[in-house]
């Protein structure tokens, strides 16, 4: 088995799991109740630096904690900008702790036992799914992020103002995440066929940037923009 195994399974549109073990036996024991749930991914080991350049684009992590490695994978992401704990963590624990500081750190979603039934731990993600699914928020850098379920973006608490046109260019390009989004589809999607111009696109990202950060949108090679998580 490899250190990481990835599905076979390429739907752009399917939720993507993170599972964390080191113990391969339970791996692959696991892995045949989650194939038809979402996009599995395995990491088999304790190198969470294999991570650094993937880990935001899981939907949700499925973290074995028996040999508590929990403290190891919060340390090797905490200093970085890669990752900010945004992601729901589904925990598995021989033990539950009584101490709960570090869940509320690392974004527990929930807390099982490692021996539960795999069929009652693949229900527990396919319903976390469907929950993140429709509650979807997308997390960036400097405490920004944005729900695209109400098509609102937040720093922190506080609710970023936008104007129509800037919500849906966001929505646009948060539902196309790292991928270049072009000036033709913006104009069909954001403007509906009305009047369009770069000019005035480059004036609604212009005012977007003012109100969170200068490179919260980013142009490419003037064939539209992206907005990036990683």
């Amino acid at each position: 088995m490899n250190s990481v195994f990835i599905d076979t399974i390429n739907n752009k549109n399917s939720s993507s799991l993170l599972f964390i073990s080191t113990d391969e036996e339970y791996v692959n024991k696991i892995k045949n109740f989650l194939d038809d749930k979402c996009n599995i991914f395995f990491l088999n080991n304790d190198k969470f630096y294999l991570l650094n350049s993937v880990i935001n684009s899981f939907d949700l992590i499925v973290f074995d904690n028996s040999k508590n490695l929990l403290p190891k994978f919060i340390e090797g992401f905490k200093f970085t900008k890669l990752y900010n704990f945004n992601i729901p963590i589904i925990l598995l624990e021989d033990e539950i702790s009584n101490d709960l500081s570090l869940y509320k750190f690392c974004n527990i979603y929930t807390i099982l036992n490692k021996n539960i039934d795999g069929n009652l731990l693949a229900n527990n993600v396919e319903l976390s799914l469907n929950f993140l699914n429709n509650n979807k928020k997308v997390q960036f850098e400097k405490g920004f992020y944005f729900d695209i379920t109400k098509e609102i973006l937040y720093q922190d608490k506080k609710i970023i103002e936008l104007t129509h046109i800037e919500r849906k260019l966001i929505s646009l390009l948060v539902s196309n995440i790292n991928t270049l989004v072009n000036y033709e589809e913006i104009s069909s999607v954001v403007w509906k066929g009305k009047k369009f111009s770069i000019y005035s696109l480059r004036n609604v990202v212009k005012h977007i940037r003012e109100k969170t950060d200068e490179l919260f949108i980013k142009n490419s090679s003037n064939r539209g923009y992206v907005i990036n998580t990683i």
